[in-house]
């Protein structure tokens, strides 16, 4: 493995080096503002232009998972040597791979909420691309990670979680594409079939990978300040689980199961207890996914008031953008609302769990922890553009400009 990295020449003009630096991590940025954009379209306290404002988010998702796809799938064509050097050795490059399915979920969600009266035989076919990417994703990646990558468990990162996360999104999904869309139930039970085999798949490997994070913090494992923000990557598994297993049960109690009628499992008697006993299980899902949201402000804000200088030492990375999606989705994960549900519209858990506790403080809750996500997110996203601007984040020490030389070169010449 070394002879191969020492055989990978890094390029020189910048250009070349930002392209050679676009790691997966990129596909970070789409997947958060994806999620934004339906929690705007969900909003429980609307104003008018809101559905406006989340339409924009949404296509700007759109543009941004278009531009990461092109310049990754550039970046493989001119330097695949590098790329499959990175896939060999990095679990982060392989695990944020991950992103590029939920991303895709997640803008044929919102798509759902929009457009589902009008396409909905279209948008049933693209779920099932989606759930075979994720399928893929929750397969193949871990498999390489543990076969083909350096072993041991001593510097494993939150993000090998990411394949698990997109089995759970693909399982979202298909609990929406079954409330919203216009289908028979004839086509939503075979969704519904797999949405709940995602859920196991995804629940049961998180939780066995979540063991040995926890076992890194046991053995008194300190992340650096560049990549503790991973760390919140932990309770997304939970907090997506929770959403699905809410969303699956209100499409099951509320019809699917007894219009379809098949055997012993699909009838309309086993619908009702199917349907609460998914949504009481979503509930206590929901409770181990906020134990790791606190877990994870706390063990950030430690870390980076810890180091040596502070907090203010801290410097940006692509990693920040790990504390947007989990923070949707825990301990605030969106599920289907009855009160909106002629208008195609998603309210967090902690609403729906609210009204069916009859406590409306989860409502205020959720609208606030939204309110603190948009802040996190503008303030990220502006970081973001600065780094490009200069360049740092893409490993342009000296900016956009030519590289500059050597230490033995000469000053004068110009031209290098």
């Amino acid at each position: 493995m070394s002879d191969e990295a020492s055989s990978l020449q890094r390029p020189g003009r910048p250009l070349s080096i930002a392209l050679w630096n676009f790691s997966s991590n990129w596909f970070l940025i789409p997947q958060g503002t994806g999620i934004i954009c339906i929690l705007l379209h969900q909003l429980d306290y609307q104003f008018k232009g809101l559905m406006i404002l989340a339409k924009i988010v949404w296509i700007y998702a759109i543009v941004l998972f278009g531009l990461c796809l092109i310049i990754y799938s550039l970046r493989i064509l001119v330097y695949p040597k590098h790329v499959r050097h990175q896939l060999r050795v990095n679990l982060v490059e392989t695990s944020c791979l991950a992103s590029i399915p939920i991303v895709y979920n997640e803008i044929i969600q919102l798509a759902v909420l929009q457009y589902g009266s009008r396409a909905g035989v279209a948008f049933y076919v693209l779920w099932w691309i989606q759930a075979g990417l994720a399928t893929v994703a929750c397969l193949a990646i871990p498999y390489v990670q543990l076969k083909l990558q350096p072993p041991g468990i001593s510097h494993l990162p939150p993000a090998i979680l990411l394949p698990f996360i997109a089995s759970l999104t693909s399982a979202v999904g298909g609990g929406v594409l079954c409330r919203f869309d216009h289908i028979s139930a004839r086509l939503q039970v075979p969704v519904i079939i797999i949405s709940y085999l995602q859920i196991g798949a995804g629940l049961s490997l998180a939780v066995g990978f979540d063991t040995l994070i926890l076992l890194q913090h046991f053995d008194r494992f300190t992340p650096t300040a560049d990549n503790v923000y991973q760390d919140m990557i932990v309770c997304g598994p939970f907090g997506q689980g929770a959403f699905a297993l809410q969303v699956l049960g209100e499409a099951v109690a509320e019809g699917s199961f007894a219009s379809y009628s098949r055997g012993t499992f699909l009838t309309s008697e086993a619908a009702a207890p199917i349907g609460y006993t998914s949504q009481f299980l979503g509930l206590l899902t929901w409770g181990y996914g906020i134990f790791w949201w606190c877990f994870a402000i706390v063990s950030i804000c430690h870390t980076l008031c810890a180091q040596p200088g502070g907090w203010r030492k801290t410097r940006f990375t692509m990693a920040a953008w790990s504390l947007i999606f989990p923070w949707v989705r825990c301990p605030s994960p969106i599920c289907v609302c009855r009160a909106h549900r002629k208008q195609g519209v998603f309210t967090n858990a902690a609403v729906e769990f609210g009204k069916t506790m009859d406590s409306p403080a989860f409502a205020v809750v959720s609208t606030a922890l939204l309110l603190i996500l948009l802040v996190m997110w503008f303030a990220v996203q502006i970081l973001t553009m600065k780094g490009l601007f200069t360049g740092r984040i893409l490993g342009l020490e000296h900016g956009w400009k030519r590289r500059r030389l050597d230490r033995g070169d000469s000053a004068g010449n110009k031209d290098a």
